[in-house]
C-alpha cells in the first residue's frame, strides 16, 4: 500500500511538470498559444499593466537531480501578447 501511494504521488508530481528540453524551444516573439503548445498550462501567473508572466515547474535532467531538487521554476513574460523575456527563476542563496 505504501508503494502504491508513493508511486501515485510521484506520478502526480511528474504529470504537473514540464521536461527541460521544452524550455529550449521557447523564444522571443512567440504568442501564448505557441508557448502553451510547448510548455502546457502554467503553474501560476502574475500581471502588471502591459505585462503578464507565466510560471512553470520544469524537471531537471537526470544527472542534475538530487532528492531535494528535482525541478526548477521558469518564467515566460509577455508584452503585447508576445514573449518578451523568459528564463529560470533565480532563488536567493542562503
Amino acid at each position: 500500500m505504501k508503494r502504491a501511494a508513493l508511486g501515485l504521488s510521484f506520478a502526480l508530481l511528474v504529470a504537473g511538470c514540464v521536461h527541460g528540453d521544452n524550455v529550449e524551444k521557447v523564444h522571443a516573439g512567440m504568442d501564448r498559444t505557441q508557448v502553451a503548445s510547448i510548455m502546457g498550462p502554467p503553474d501560476g501567473q502574475s500581471n502588471e499593466p502591459g505585462r503578464e508572466c507565466a510560471y512553470y515547474t520544469v524537471l531537471k535532467d537526470f544527472m542534475s537531480r538530487t532528492p531535494w531538487t528535482m525541478s526548477d521554476r521558469y518564467y515566460v513574460c509577455y508584452a503585447d501578447g508576445k514573449v518578451d523575456t523568459f528564463g529560470k527563476v533565480q532563488t536567493p542563496k542562503s
